[in-house]
């Protein structure tokens, strides 16, 4: 009876986005900041309309560990609402997905309500994104966690499966069961399992084609190609804006079936790319930074960082200390600088030729 009861209120609650839409390049924004370590909104739209521009499929904020554990409720809450109202201003094509993210149950709720006030407000049509809890400690914990947002969601939920070491990533099974009992919000998944396991779990989510609609690649896109040949996987999601135009061709040549045979070419060229985020060190955003910086989209290369160690099991944090931060400012030698500025130019050239 309970089924029967789920299944009526999804489907006299339509929803607002085609699920067709939801596959391809979602790729996750950095967060920009001032000198002063306040959150520069406008220059996150600058961004979002950059990755709109090369036809991204999507955009999604805020995902990242910076910009879900070291932001306020109230600056998410800005940042959410400066992007919503660019979409309602301009229309882009690209989806736009809030992140709704929580430590807990009762967290994540305040974000997801946010994001359907907005909605609702503003008249845009958007898709949310949530991972497991950061202090969830079983698969009863994940149930309850997004059953409880399926009852606020009014629209599709893009689970990414990976928070932390010490909360259980959602089974294959629990995924399934998702998107069976709530079918208008789940069904999918960015798999962010750990190496080649992640193989393994795509492979039995895509067996249950009659629940689950669309599985992405993740980790950067490090096994992309692998995974949308041999696999079946239907996009990427990552925090990869500044490659936009490469990610955006390539999802064209899947789209299309390889038909020219230049999806290896371009894939190796993004290889190369992605590996540059050893430069300074190994950071997911070094590098990216100092591509929106030269692309006028970003004033700076500073970052909020952790403020201290962490100081709970399997590196992850106290509730006390999870949100502090520090700023970080990436600095970089002439020839980085000019490696880096190589590859760029290398990739545009690709792009442009290619188109």
């Amino acid at each position: 009876m309970k089924k029967i009861v789920v299944i009526i209120l999804f489907i006299l609650c339509p929803l607002l986005l085609a699920a067709a839409q939801i596959e391809g390049t979602f790729l996750i924004l950095s967060t920009p900041y001032n000198a002063d370590g306040s959150v520069n909104y406008a220059n996150l739209v600058k961004e979002a309309r950059f990755a709109a521009k090369w036809k991204t499929s999507g955009v999604i904020w805020p995902q990242s560990n910076d910009s879900i554990d070291l932001l306020t409720r109230e600056e998410r809450y800005a940042g959410m609402e400066a992007l919503v109202r660019e979409w309602k201003n301009n229309r882009h094509n690209t989806v736009l997905t809030l992140g709704v993210s929580g430590d807990d149950t009762g967290q994540m709720l305040d974000y997801a309500r946010e994001a359907e006030r907005l909605a609702a407000e503003y008249g845009v049509d958007l898709v949310l994104a949530a991972r497991p809890p950061y202090y969830g400690e079983t698969e009863d914990d994940l149930w309850g966690y997004f059953a409880a947002l399926a009852c606020v969601a009014k629209r599709p939920v893009i689970i990414q499966t990976y928070v932390n070491d010490t909360c259980p990533t959602p089974s294959v099974d629990l995924l399934v069961a998702l998107a069976q009992t709530y079918p208008a919000v789940y069904g999918w998944i960015k798999e962010e399992s750990d190496g080649l396991e992640a193989n393994i779990r795509q492979r039995e989510e895509l067996a249950a084609q009659a629940a689950i609609k669309t599985v992405f690649s993740a980790w950067g896109g490090w096994q992309w190609l692998y995974q949308w040949r041999q696999i079946g996987t239907a996009g990427l999601v990552s925090e990869r804006v500044a490659y936009a135009p490469l990610t955006n061709f390539i999802w064209k040549e899947m789209k299309n079936g390889d038909r020219q045979g230049r999806l290896t070419g371009a894939y190796a060229l993004y290889r190369l790319l992605i590996d540059q985020r050893f430069i300074p060190y190994d950071s997911l955003r070094g590098y990216s930074l100092y591509y929106f910086v030269r692309l006028g989209l970003f004033d700076n290369m500073l970052s909020r960082v952790y403020a201290r160690d962490p100081d709970r099991e399997a590196g992850t944090y106290t509730r006390e200390n999870k949100s502090r931060w520090i700023l970080n400012d990436i600095s970089l030698t002439p020839s980085q600088k000019a490696e880096l500025d190589r590859c760029y130019d290398d990739m545009m050239q690709y792009v442009r030729k290619k188109h």
